[in-house]
């Protein structure tokens, strides 16, 4: 009699919007904050016990996790320890929400997957998981055949409750029990289970099923897929996650194609953004040319019924064919950054088709071998400003043997997952394995907490140099590995010579021939490799002889490795042209927008606000009388009056006393006669002579940075004086005009209004593109003790009054072109390949503009005073995403 297994799907209540509710500027921040804040701590929870009852996690869903145990009793002993490690010890996010888990159980006869022997699928499996689709936060729901069981054994202070029956998709009207672990009794179950199915990673494919022998899919409904547009499909040769890739034949032309069929459960309205992606990803796939990128010929469109791409037929043997094991032991179901040996294959050209190429290695007569890289259409994501497809339903996208530990854990990765890929690449033809590939933990777990195995071989030595290659692209940290794969390929360059590829290709065909057969991808399961091919695998043991003939050879696995990256970079740097040209396109116009439009008008019109209020005849009674009382009333009515978005009110009177602030702080009474809001100097004066002789501003000034006596934040200040008595209204500020300044009264004191680093308003998120807007002051400070400038005023990622510079390299690129300038030009000053002080280890594109200080500026440039010129506006993003 077979064994029973109880099987537990639990994840967390509402974690959508948890997650949009995290703290961040963009989803990958919110992404970031939920992982960190809320799924590890949970993650831990569920780790923290699990072996001691005897379960483990066979596989995750973004914050779902699907797992197995021997025993039911002691399953749902684990079950309730978590609920109430979750109920005593809550997570709270930061709105104070309190984070709930929801659990569903079942036990049955287990169905072994027979693409991975450590998976499980089957109707036992969508029992439990359609089970989950009706718990609620804090609930666990139970099977008929577990509450039997449980009921049985009478577990110490746990009850049982029938909620009745309810109808679960492909398995029927069953009974739903919960199981009660608390005094609250039990909980409210959904009416409906969700709307959108739950793709768990262990329930099989829907949408396409295969019919018969042919090979051929099934449009939902039962219609038999046979054509797409001009092409005939002859046989599946290759499937995976979202798509299936037929070999095909042109009707009228009769050539051999490959076509790939995005799945049918992907084309439901529910799917359109993957579909609108998948065409984004054509083009940029149709506007590459190269020799060892697969050609894309033809497509469906977007308002087609089934969703194509055709491609070239490639008569080769793939990598993993020729160097590896007999298959890869990890399955190959998600289809994004999907770097791997099977997607690398190995053809035969003519000479003549590739004469005149400098970046062949390979010479002499006959044909030539050349790499092929497979997959660009879900590699390749266009540059729509979205984040990247590495994740769908709350699945991490790739391949688990190849994927580098960020692409688990968050949306958005950059060409570094690539080179990490690539390097699991190149240890599998060096090893005939993945890095990880017997490792006791989870593929995730794996790969972001195992150290890289030695490759240790009875065959020629691996040298040092190649292996300190290897393990760089294996870093565990993005910012640690090679940045580009022009980096890595230069790495690798002095291991790619003497090779003989094209030998190696024609005696594996040699080898098949003698076999006489030929065997395609089988078409009634999931395929290892999202690929096409048209030769068979070889054994184990004809590899590792080809292995020990090529490793003799100066090592040409990391030729071809070599090759195939320089590729990477061509292609590469076709995509990068464009985002280049993009970047420049559109970079400089989004800050001139800014320095000219909203922030400009933003600082008018807190002057603007600062001169009405200066002039107000209760403020300057109240001062002359030194009426604190007065004075306090009369600045606690701005709060909520101006509708200026500020820190703090403050007024000082001719000797630098500060007599009233709103809100109220201890910083009233004290002496800010060194302040660069009082005198206009430009700097914050230290010397006590200094700070004797000094008198308040006569005029509109913009404050160099200073740090907050009241709230130790570092902060900048728009002052103006106060008169004696009003100054006329000429229609400009009222300092504006040089002899009424002269004749007026004698100044009393300064009115001003503070403002946190990072609290201004640049410009408005629907005018900035998604790119990131940057407000630095270029006027030399003495905030760290010594003269310094490129104070970051704003920053998408800066916390309120947080300091930070810009790099050296940068102010001196943006001082060199002398942004103050009548013949400064933004576009001809395009910024490249600097480093962000908020983000060192990513290379930016960017913009920059000065800021138009209107009738602030025009006062200083009358009066000789350079001070009011120095801020800039810098627009940017990042050069690799």
């Amino acid at each position: 009699m077979a064994e029973l297994r109880t099987f537990v799907f639990t994840d967390i209540s509402g974690s959508v919007r948890l997650k949009n509710e995290m703290a961040g500027r963009s989803v990958t921040e919110r992404d970031l904050a939920f992982i960190q804040s809320v799924l590890t701590p949970h993650r831990e929870r569920i780790e923290a016990r699990l072996a001691e009852y005897g379960g483990r996690v066979v596989s995750t869903a973004g914050d779902g996790h699907f797992l197995v145990f021997d025993h039911t009793v002691q399953a749902a002993q684990w079950a309730i320890s978590v609920q109430e490690s979750h109920r005593d010890s809550p997570i709270v996010t930061p709105s104070g929400e309190r984070v709930e888990v929801r659990m569903s159980m079942h036990v049955g006869v287990p169905q072994i997957d027979p693409a991975d022997s450590d998976n499980f699928v089957g109707k036992t499996v969508d029992y439990a998981a359609r089970l989950n689709d009706y718990a609620t936060g804090g609930q666990i729901l139970v099977s008929r055949s577990v509450m039997a069981i449980l009921d049985d054994v009478s577990l110490e202070g746990v009850r049982l409750h029938m909620h009745g029956r309810r109808t679960l998709k492909g398995i029927g009207s069953v009974e739903i029990h919960e199981l009660l672990y608390d005094d609250r009794g039990p909980r409210d179950m959904r009416n409906q289970p969700k709307a959108v199915e739950r793709q768990w990673t262990v329930i099989p494919t829907q949408g396409f099923e295969t019919s018969g022998r042919t090979g051929l899919a099934t449009i939902a409904g039962g219609t038999a897929l046979r054509r797409v547009g001009n092409y005939e499909l002859e046989e599946l040769i290759g499937s995976g996650g979202m798509g299936d890739v037929y070999k095909a034949r042109h009707l009228q032309f009769g050539r051999t194609r490959a076509v790939k069929v995005i799945k049918q459960q992907f084309v439901s309205s529910d799917h359109n953004e993957v579909i609108r992606r998948f065409y984004n990803e054509i083009k940029a796939v149709g506007r590459l040319e190269h020799k060892n990128i697969v050609v894309a010929i033809d497509s469906s469109a977007p308002t087609d019924r089934v969703h194509y791409l055709v491609m070239e037929y490639i008569d080769g043997v793939s990598l993993d064919t020729l160097v590896a094991r007999h298959g890869l032991r990890g399955r190959s179901r998600r289809l994004h950054r999907d770097v791997k040996p099977s997607n690398l294959m190995v053809t035969l050209v003519d000479p003549d088709q590739i004469s005149g190429d400098s970046t062949l290695t390979e010479r002499g007569e006959g044909p030539r071998a050349v790499v092929k890289i497979l997959d660009l259409g879900l590699a390749l994501l266009a540059e729509d400003g979205h984040d990247r497809l590495t994740r769908f339903e709350n699945k991490a996208m790739g391949t688990g043997m190849y994927m580098s530990p960020e692409q688990w854990k968050t949306t958005s990765v950059d060409i570094r997952a690539d080179i990490y890929s690539l390097g699991c690449t190149l240890y599998h033809l060096l090893a005939g394995n993945p890095p990880f590939f017997d490792s006791d933990l989870r593929p995730e777990k794996a790969h972001e907490k195992s150290a890289v195995p030695p490759i240790r071989s009875s065959m020629q030595p691996l040298p040092k140099k190649l292996w300190d290659v290897l393990r760089r692209m294996l870093e565990k940290w993005p910012e640690d590995r090679y940045a580009t794969p022009a980096e890595v390929a230069a790495a690798l360059a002095p291991f790619a010579e003497g090779h003989a590829l094209a030998a190696l290709t024609r005696s594996h065909a040699a080898g098949d021939t003698a076999r006489g057969s030929q065997a395609p991808t089988q078409p009634g399961g999931i395929s290892k490799a999202d690929t096409w091919r048209s030769k068979p695998r070889r054994t184990s043991a004809a590899l590792a002889r080809h292995r020990q003939w090529l490793l003799s050879r100066a090592a040409p696995l990391a030729l071809v490795l070599g090759f195939s990256l320089g590729v990477w970079w061509l292609l590469s740097q076709g995509v990068q042209q464009e985002r280049e040209r993009s970047a420049r396109a559109t970079l400089p116009a989004i800050a001139l927008t800014a320095a000219r439009g909203e922030l400009a008008k933003e600082i008018d019109a807190r002057f603007a606000t600062l001169t009405k209020l200066a002039a107000d005849e209760n403020l300057i009674a109240a001062l002359k009388a030194d009426d604190r009382q007065a004075l306090d009333k009369w600045i606690a009515s701005l709060t909520h009056a101006t509708g200026v978005n500020v820190d703090s009110w403050f007024v000082t009177n001719a000797a630098g006393e500060q007599v009233a602030r709103s809100p109220v702080g201890d910083s009233i009474g004290e002496n800010f006669r060194g302040r660069d809001y009082f005198h206009g100097l430009g700097r914050e004066l230290t010397a006590p002579a200094e700070i004797e002789s000094a008198r308040p501003i006569e005029r509109p000034h913009l404050s160099a940075v200073y740090q907050s006596f009241t709230t130790k934040k570092f902060k900048v200040a728009f002052s103006v004086p106060i008169f004696d008595a009003p100054a006329p209204q000429t229609g400009e500020p009222a300092a504006s005009n040089a002899a009424a300044v002269e004749d007026a009264a004698k100044v009393l004191g300064v009115l001003a209004m503070s403002v946190n680093l990072a609290d201004f308003e640049v410009l408005d998120s629907s005018q900035s593109g998604g790119n990131e807007v940057v407000l630095i002051d270029l006027r030399p400070d003495e905030l760290d003790g010594q003269l310094k400038a490129g104070l970051i005023l704003h920053h998408p990622r800066q916390n309120k009054g947080q300091v930070k510079r810009i790099g050296d390299d940068l102010l001196a690129k943006i001082l060199a072109a002398q942004p103050f300038s009548r013949q400064f030009n933004s576009e001809q000053s395009f910024l490249s390949g600097y480093a962000d002080p908020f983000d060192p280890a990513t290379p930016y594109w960017g913009a920059f503009q000065p800021i138009h200080m209107g009738a602030l500026a025009s006062q200083a440039d009358a009066a000789g005073d350079a001070s009011q010129r120095g801020w800039i506006v810098l627009v940017q993003r990042p050069m690799y995403q």
